[in-house]
């Protein structure tokens, strides 16, 4: 936004080149707290979706482990008919145990990464609200110093201006007569004749300067 006193672009940064200095400092503070944001959070999305394939990993290979005891069992019914299909099964579910164990410790550091990612995430956040804060806070501070310092300049002018249109002011007991000034040995005289004695835009005596 316009600041008082100071002029904007198009692109909305004060022409000023100290405020515009101050103004691009903290955009750029604010891109890269975004920047690391956005990234905090496309990390956590990936890791959200490893999570989840591992889960959908392990119990596959929870559902594989379960139906090589089941093998097992029915294979070991029939131990006498198919003594290797026996073992074959066996075989099989210390594969499948084998597996689920390395899925699960998988899935157990994936957890922790998650863990960890969601915090640096959260914590990225919080710097971001913090520094969306300071910065707020500054740029207030700034434009209403800015300001302040215009609203100076202004009435420093308005003072003098007014100065010159009024002259010097009059002195302590001075009469004011038409466009004259009358001074205070002349005020009894004045007093006492009345404004007749100036009626031809001359002054009395003992006039005061005129304005």
């Amino acid at each position: 936004m316009p600041i008082c006193g100071f002029s904007s672009n198009s692109d909305g940064m004060s022409t000023d080149p100290q405020m515009r200095q101050v103004e691009k400092r903290i955009a750029e503070e604010e891109r890269l707290d975004q920047k690391n944001l956005d990234h905090s959070i496309k990390d956590l999305k990936n890791a959200e979706n490893m999570h989840q394939r591992a889960m959908k990993s392990a119990d596959k290979a929870q559902h594989n482990l379960d139906k090589a005891v089941a093998q097992e069992h029915k294979a070991a019914t029939a131990l006498n008919q198919a003594q290797h299909k026996h073992d074959a099964a066996i075989a099989d579910e210390q594969t499948g145990e084998k597996t689920l164990d390395l899925k699960r410790q998988h899935q157990a550091r994936l957890e922790k990464d998650l863990q960890q990612r969601r915090a640096t995430m959260e914590d990225f956040q919080h710097r971001k609200d913090i520094n969306d804060q300071n910065r707020e806070l500054k740029l207030s501070e700034v434009h209403a110093d800015a300001a302040s310092r215009a609203g100076s300049r202004v009435n420093s002018i308005s003072r003098g201006q007014n100065s010159i249109n009024r002259g010097q002011p009059n002195a302590p007991g001075d009469v004011n007569v038409g466009n004259g000034t009358v001074g205070p040995q002349s005020k009894e005289a004045y007093t006492a004749q009345g404004p007749n004695m100036v009626s031809s835009g001359g002054a009395g005596p003992d006039t005061g300067p005129t304005v």
